[in-house]
């Protein structure tokens, strides 16, 4: 297990605004720069990952290490891949304390979202640290939890191939599988040719999160479409 503690938070103002539904020029956008200017110092990037060979593939199961995870679409993803790298990464539990003793309910929903948007980019920076590594050209990945077909019960395989999470990124499960701090997020960066999102094989209406749009060719391809 590799761990990465050297990351900058940075904001991306774009898609803070996009998420906030605020433009640039407006008065909320001000008070909320304000509270980036709070946030920022609050916010500690940690990340664990690994490099695993792919020890065998099933019909809709993939091994790594010894460990078994389920799901037709990782192993879909995975079908070309010889490396996979499952990570676990996290901003801490500084912005989420200081939400909690907000008194103002908007400003704790603006500190949520930046804390979303930063928990992003240091996504963005695992992302091209791996790239660099193993001088790989694109990257995608799935993250536990996000579609039905891999249920959030199988962090605990996860947790279980990275070894001691919490004691390198002070991240750990709680009994429903949830991740504290809670601003944390957890899956397996895959190589690939064509950009993978979990997005696109989720049919939830008007999420928040949403990266991309559903495609039902594409859900029906991966054998996972819905009747």
């Amino acid at each position: 297990m590799k761990v990465l503690n050297d990351f900058e938070p940075r904001i991306n103002n774009a898609e803070l605004r996009k998420h906030l539904c605020l433009s640039s020029d407006s008065e909320e956008w001000k008070k909320v720069q304000t509270l980036i200017e709070r946030a920022l110092p609050l916010i500690k990037p940690k990340c664990v990952y690994k490099a695993c060979y792919i020890k065998q593939k099933n019909s809709d199961t993939v091994v790594l290490e010894g460990i078994s995870f389920k799901s037709r679409v990782l192993r879909k993803n995975l079908e070309a891949a010889e490396k996979a790298f499952p990570f676990v990464v996290t901003i801490g539990d500084g912005l989420e304390k200081e939400a909690k003793a907000e008194a103002d309910f908007l400003e704790q929903y603006y500190m949520d979202i930046i804390g979303n948007v930063v928990l992003q980019e240091v996504i963005k920076d695992l992302r091209a640290h791996l790239q660099d590594e193993y001088r790989l050209e694109k990257l995608s990945y799935m993250s536990v939890g996000s579609l039905e077909d891999w249920p959030i019960q199988q962090q605990q395989q996860l947790f279980s191939l990275l070894g001691d999470v919490y004691q390198a990124i002070g991240v750990q499960l709680a009994p429903s599988m949830l991740m504290r701090p809670t601003k944390s997020e957890s899956g397996i960066f895959f190589p690939t040719e064509v950009t993978f999102l979990n997005c696109q094989l989720c049919p939830r209406k008007d999420c928040p999160s949403r990266k991309a749009a559903f495609d039902k060719e594409m859900a029906r391809e991966y054998g996972v479409l819905g009747d």
